[in-house]
């Protein structure tokens, strides 16, 4: 389907010098130049919706066009030099380009606050995948005795799908942006807090644990401190979040995911909980 959907769009020579790029939701590919998105036809509205949310960040420069037709829609941009989220390409530089980014994002006001409601019924959610995790359990009810913290907070624009494979870092030959964020069909407002759990669950973690820690806190310091002491909450939410994922989407990854995952919630929830009045 997508190949037929990028018939319709290129000439046979581009065609042939297309790479794939993988992709989940949807399929991506390049010629080297453009990057081009292709969603399935009951989809096809997510590339508008994704070109929209990428002006929205500011970056609408790089969305070259939006096709929707009978096979899909495809999302036409700019390809950005660089590679994904990876521990041996992450400098001071990097650190500080994501700061800049994530700060631009989250001074973007959205509609609507945070509610008690949808965060308890994210937590039923893990409680009752995770029904036979007793540690697991045991965090997601104290996590519901906190849901005051993160309950009422006005949101803000944010991605909210920074893992590192949609994290990219510029080629150290490239001009332009150290970072770059891609796969913006996720985006809205929500609690800048859980962006940065996000960022870190998803991708300063592969730093390993004490590094991904002083990379956080470094970024988290240029915030209010209630936005500080509210990562207290959403770093081990989104965890549990993950192990969510896995028990229902990739079930033989689970049990490697709750070896790695759940101790990091758990000594997360443990330090910082204590201590948030010394943010």
């Amino acid at each position: 389907m997508a190949v037929a959907a990028l018939k319709a769009l290129l000439p046979p020579e581009r065609l042939r010098r297309l790479t794939p790029l993988g992709g989940f939701e949807a399929r991506v590919y390049t010629d080297g130049e453009r990057v081009y998105k292709v969603y399935r036809k009951e989809e096809a509205h997510l590339a508008g919706l994704e070109a929209r949310r990428m002006a929205r960040a500011g970056f609408g420069s790089l969305v070259l066009a939006v096709i929707q037709g009978a096979e899909g829609g495809v999302l036409v941009t700019r390809r950005f030099p660089g590679r994904p989220f990876a521990p041996e390409a992450f400098t001071s530089k990097t650190l500080a380009a994501l700061s800049h980014l994530f700060l631009a994002l989250h001074r973007l006001p959205e509609p609507g606050k945070v509610t008690q409601e949808e965060l308890l019924s994210r937590l039923e959610r893990f409680a009752e995948s995770l029904h036979d995790q007793p540690e697991a359990l045991s965090l997601v009810q104290a996590l519901k005795r906190e849901v005051g913290l993160a309950a009422g907070v006005e949101r803000r624009f944010c991605h909210r799908d920074a893992w590192a494979g949609n994290l990219l870092l510029k080629a150290p030959e490239a001009e332009g942006p150290e970072v770059f964020l891609v796969d913006w069909a996720r985006a809205g407002g929500d609690d800048p807090a859980r962006d940065l759990a996000l960022l870190k669950t998803g991708s300063l973690d592969l730093l390993g644990e004490e590094a991904a820690r002083a990379a956080l806190f470094r970024m988290a310091r240029l915030y209010p401190k209630e936005v500080r002491e509210r990562l207290a909450f959403y770093v081990p939410l989104t965890y549990l979040h993950d192990l969510h994922w896995f028990r229902t989407k990739e079930p033989q990854g689970f049990p490697q995911a709750l070896e790695e995952k759940l101790p990091k919630a758990l000594a997360f929830f443990r330090d910082f909980f204590p201590r948030r009045g010394a943010w």
